[in-house]
């Protein structure tokens, strides 16, 4: 039905601001825009306009935007709120809300309503490691060295163990492999 973009962001793509307990990691609003354009071709973002006629809505305290995604066939998303926030992350009275606290909460809004509602860069609300498919490191490893270490494995249990310990690109190229040599041990046993 959506598009479904989790595992699309790469470390690279991540940007840290402040330090210690204060920091935080994001990608950058204009990268959120070109990952959703390449992977969710069609796919624009929408906000709903206000009863008052603007873009926000009025909360009990300051005002908030509703951000969806309409598909250029007509279908759309399920809208999400975004408050109108300061950079301390408080609400801004509603009488003191600028253009530029709007377009701020615009883009924000995009990129929660894409996490949300595509799962696109989740990982980084979810506090969840990105893989990282170029690194040098132990994370990187090829179908080919897979498929080798596979043929030296020699039981179930094994292929089973080897299995959970690759990265989950990995593991989604080489899961109908493992499930064929597994097939092979238990038709022996």
């Amino acid at each position: 039905m959506y598009p479904k973009l989790s595992g699309v962001v790469t470390p690279d793509l991540v940007q840290t601001i402040g330090s210690g307990k204060f920091s935080a990691s994001y990608v950058n609003w204009s990268r959120t825009m070109q990952l959703l354009r390449d992977n969710a071709p069609e796919w624009l973002p929408f906000s709903v306009p206000a009863p008052d006629g603007g873009i926000v809505h009025r909360a009990p305290v300051g005002g908030y935007l509703l951000i969806g995604f309409r598909h250029a066939d007509g279908r759309e998303t399920p809208t999400v709120p975004q408050a109108v926030m300061d950079h301390k992350n408080t609400s801004i009275q509603f009488d003191q809300i600028t253009a530029r606290d709007i377009t701020d909460t615009h883009r924000r809004g995009i990129c929660l309503a894409s996490a949300l509602l595509f799962g696109l860069a989740y990982e980084l609300w979810a506090k969840v490691d990105i893989e990282d498919p170029y690194s040098r490191g132990k994370a990187q490893v090829s179908v080919e060295d897979v498929s080798a270490k596979l043929l030296t494995l020699k039981t179930a249990e094994e292929c089973r163990a080897y299995y959970k310990t690759l990265p989950k690109a990995i593991q989604s190229e080489v899961t109908d492999e493992f499930i064929t040599r597994v097939k092979q041990f238990e038709e022996q046993a």
